[in-house]
């Protein structure tokens, strides 16, 4: 690792493995409610959002009582969410009627009819009521994110966390894929129950909607990317931790001179309101306070020399920290120091307290 690997890098693994052992708690922390934020419009208002609030304001790890308060909060916020939840995506599908999906056969008014159009909504059904179910796991495995972010701050919890927020993040687009095709599906349905109502042969026009919806499915099916999920992750950790950690080579010149109250108050609202877009604001509060930081000014402005992607500003935001005087640099490297191993697998987090308090529902 070098510093134009570290300015310009996507692989955030790597990354890592070059300052985990020098992060504060505070750092892991960050960095963890940073994935959570990938699934903010997913989660409910309330108690859900409020534990990612909770962990980025947090300027130290949480005593285990409140660790412990926190994850019985959300467990016992999660039925109501998940109802909530499925009863939003349900008013999506309706149209193609989730209720229907264990129906395999038309109520018909003689056994001798044939309905051509059955196919198309049986599977537009059957794809609704998957989406309402895909949407419920989503959120879910959101609540494990969650849950994961009151663990003790260090890599294990973070990777926990970035886990159940990719496994979140996979099903709600299944979800998505899911209410698409059921859609379709059942307009299809409809074109084809007014096309066939005086057709002659109904066992024709059936069969072409069971090949319609074979088509259709197979257009729509998404084969599992694992490794394309893996590179995402990657490049998310990467830029998170330029975010949050800034240059680890080169520590920002700062004068204390330039913390005018001008300058910390549009930078604690910006913390405050996640108001990311007022940072070229925050540029212009520092130059008034004679900043001369080309790194600190260029950050706010998102105009970084040697960085591929511009910032994507989150809570811990290293220019935000550093002028609320909360921001430290790394310690130097341990030249001593023993090859680091790497554990992310869900059954070696150290939680520090009970993960899953009981009954959550």
């Amino acid at each position: 690792m070098n510093e134009t690997k570290w300015l310009a890098g996507t692989d955030g693994d790597v990354m890592l493995d070059f300052v985990a052992d020098r992060l504060s708690p505070r750092q892991w922390m960050l960095l963890a409610a940073a994935f959570t934020r990938r699934l903010w419009d997913l989660l409910p208002v309330g108690v859900l959002q409020d534990a990612v609030e909770a962990i980025e304001r947090a300027e130290k790890p949480l005593a285990t009582t409140a660790r412990t308060a926190w994850i019985r909060k959300i467990n016992e916020a999660l039925p109501a969410a998940v109802a909530a939840t499925e009863q939003a995506q349900r008013e999506i599908v309706k149209f193609a009627d989730p209720d229907a999906a264990d129906q395999t056969d038309p109520v018909l008014a003689r056994p001798n009819q044939v309905v051509p159009a059955f196919p198309l909504f049986a599977a537009a059904s059957r794809h609704a009521r998957n989406s309402v179910n895909g949407i419920s796991e989503a959120l879910e495995q959101a609540a494990e994110a969650l849950r994961g972010l009151f663990a003790v701050p260090n890599e294990q919890m973070l990777g926990q966390v970035s886990e159940c927020v990719g496994d979140a993040v996979a099903s709600r687009q299944q979800a998505n894929r899911s209410a698409n095709m059921a859609l379709r599906l059942k307009g299809e349905g409809d074109e084809l129950a007014d096309r066939a109502a005086g057709a002659k042969n109904k066992h024709l026009e059936r069969a072409r909607a069971e090949e319609t919806v074979r088509k259709i499915e197979e257009a729509g099916a998404v084969q599992s990317d694992d490794l394309g999920r893996v590179r995402g992750d990657r490049k998310h950790l990467a830029r998170f931790l330029r975010e949050i950690v800034g240059n680890a080579f080169t520590p920002p010149d700062f004068d204390p001179a330039w913390r005018t109250a001008d300058a910390v108050g549009v930078a604690r609202s910006i913390f405050e309101a996640r108001t990311f877009d007022r940072m070229p604001i925050l540029a212009d509060a520092l130059l008034e306070a004679d900043c001369d930081s080309e790194s600190i000014l260029r950050h706010c402005r998102g105009t970084e020399q040697g960085v591929k992607e511009q910032p994507v500003h989150v809570r811990g935001c290293w220019v935000i920290e550093l002028i609320l005087d909360r921001w430290k640099p790394l310690p130097p490297l341990d030249p001593n120091a023993k090859p680091r191993l790497r554990r992310t697998r869900f059954e070696d987090l150290d939680i520090g307290l009970p993960f899953d308090l009981g009954d959550r529902g």
